[in-house]
């Protein structure tokens, strides 16, 4: 079978879910459907088709994605030669789209159940799952030399993975969520920000009614860049959070081109989960051969 003719379900609809998607898809890969929830925490949005959730459709470099509510409009995204995002859950999917080839970038860094029966061809994506064991292959999303490596386990990496150092800054680029709650913002990614600035707010959910009435709220709740440069990154308005959650990162070295381009991190993901498609693929055709 040709790929434009495989189906493919990717869990997720993040920075490495979309990259691998954007990357399958300009290998011919036409038969794409990805799986987001209803408030999605990509915060890297403008490189994410979890947007189309938001808008009906997304454009990432050159390829699109269109939200689909059902079956039959995932198909009809599909011939029009653009990928599939939807909200039905997993097992629906599952059973209705009949997908050939099932790859897990929900970036949950455990695993939830991921067994090699999802589909005939089963890839997932960082720390958590062992190949062979969960799926059939794993692609390494660590940063480092061997990022985007198709291996046979992970167990090493499930420790935290700092962010991408720029300029000598690595954790003190990213901003988290300093309590579970609502997210609220004026600020757009490509923002310029100082040290210290408030860039948004985190409300607990009972007390979003006050806030929008104007009632001030604890100064804890306050999300603040801790240097100086451009939002890269950033949660929408509105977002639900939990403790913790990042809530974007700001690049120090001001306006550049990457707000709206694949990272290379990313792309590598990419290009390792291509690679290890394309051998299972061949791996399989060559046992059909044999049988």
């Amino acid at each position: 079978m040709k790929v434009d003719g495989l189906k493919v379900l990717i869990r997720g609809a993040g920075e490495l879910a979309s990259a691998t998607a954007h990357e399958l898809h300009r290998n011919g890969f036409r038969k794409i459907l990805m799986l987001e929830r209803r408030h999605p925490k990509a915060v890297r949005r403008n490189v994410c088709f979890s947007e189309a959730v938001f808008g009906g459709v997304q454009h990432v470099q050159g390829v699109t994605a269109r939200l689909a509510r059902d079956l039959e409009q995932v198909a009809f995204i599909n011939r029009l030669g653009d990928i599939a995002v939807s909200l039905l859950p997993l097992d629906e999917a599952l059973r209705t789209f009949e997908p050939q080839v099932f790859i897990e970038a929900a970036m949950l860094r455990h695993n939830w159940g991921l067994t090699r029966d999802l589909a005939p061809i089963v890839i997932a994506l960082g720390p958590g799952y062992t190949a062979g064991k969960d799926c059939h292959a794993v692609v390494d999303t660590f940063r480092g030399p061997q990022v985007g490596a198709v291996l046979e386990d992970t167990g090493e990496h499930l420790i935290e993975e700092p962010p991408a150092e720029i300029m000598g800054f690595t954790r003190e680029r990213v901003m988290k969520a300093p309590r579970d709650g609502i997210f609220f913002t004026n600020r757009s990614i490509g923002d310029e920000v100082e040290r210290g600035e408030k860039v948004g707010t985190v409300v607990s959910v009972w007390g979003v009614e006050d806030y929008r009435k104007g009632v001030p709220v604890d100064a804890s709740s306050a999300v603040t860049a801790r240097i100086a440069g451009v939002l890269r990154g950033l949660l929408r308005d509105g977002a639900p959070v939990e403790a913790g959650d990042k809530i974007g990162d700001v690049d120090p070295r001001g306006r550049t081109g990457d707000l709206d381009h694949i990272s290379d991190k990313a792309r590598r993901v990419a290009e390792g989960v291509h690679e290890a498609l394309v051998t299972l693929l061949a791996e399989a055709r060559a046992g059909e051969r044999a049988g």
